[in-house]
């Protein structure tokens, strides 16, 4: 695949994972590049770091919605003037409908057409604070010894998609949350852009609902 995957990059907050893929894509580090950045909050920090790299933006504020459907009616009104191969999602705080997620699939790479980053292994915990399920500061369990950073495709569920890749993160006994976060914000960085930089060489299969990396 000679092309550069046109990525969508969907952020609600401080878009460090966003910044971390424009880098690589700017450096030619990954066989992508950033088409457009999506957010749902005009406050949103990430959208500051898009500023900076002179990516294009969409704003549209969950909030002036009636419901989520009508909000991604925008977003994919919006998005017709930004062609784009992939969503990523980076921090968007919202869970998209299935009728979204579906209409998303790419048959060019006969892949799904949305992915994510998210800090804990998707089998063992989904949603917010996975750090602090790591740290054992939710009601899911104990304190843990390792965690692990996961890209996956986005599913209808949360967080239940098809892994892509993850990376083990060691929870060390004089962690504190913040201490585990500033790792494991590393490690989303360089995971999230390698697994990107597979799907655009096409080393990403799905079949059967699995994903197959070669």
């Amino acid at each position: 695949m000679t092309d550069k995957l046109r990525l969508a990059v969907f952020l609600s907050g401080s878009g460090s994972n966003y910044e971390a893929i424009a880098k690589n894509c700017a450096e030619n580090r990954i066989a992508c590049e950033v088409a457009v950045v999506v957010s749902n909050r005009a406050e949103a920090f990430g959208l500051q770091r898009a500023a900076k790299y002179r990516t294009p933006v969409i704003i549209r504020d969950d909030r002036d919605y009636p419901s989520r459907e009508a909000h991604e009616a925008a977003i994919v009104e919006a998005l017709c003037d930004y062609p784009c191969d992939l969503i990523a999602l980076a921090g968007w705080m919202r869970l998209l409908t299935p009728a979204f997620v579906g209409r998303r699939f790419n048959a060019r790479l006969g892949l799904p057409g949305i992915v994510n980053i998210h800090p804990a292994d998707t089998r063992a915990y989904q949603g917010e604070h996975g750090y602090e399920f790591a740290m054992g500061l939710t009601k899911k369990g104990p304190r843990l010894t390792e965690t692990k950073v996961t890209v996956h495709f986005v599913d209808a569920g949360m967080d239940t998609g098809p892994i892509i890749a993850q990376r083990f993160l060691p929870v060390l006994p004089d962690d504190d949350l913040d201490a585990l976060k500033k790792r494991g914000l590393a490690v989303e960085w360089e995971l999230y852009s390698e697994a990107l930089d597979w799907i655009a060489a096409g080393r990403v299969r799905y079949e059967n609902g699995k994903v197959i990396v070669t």
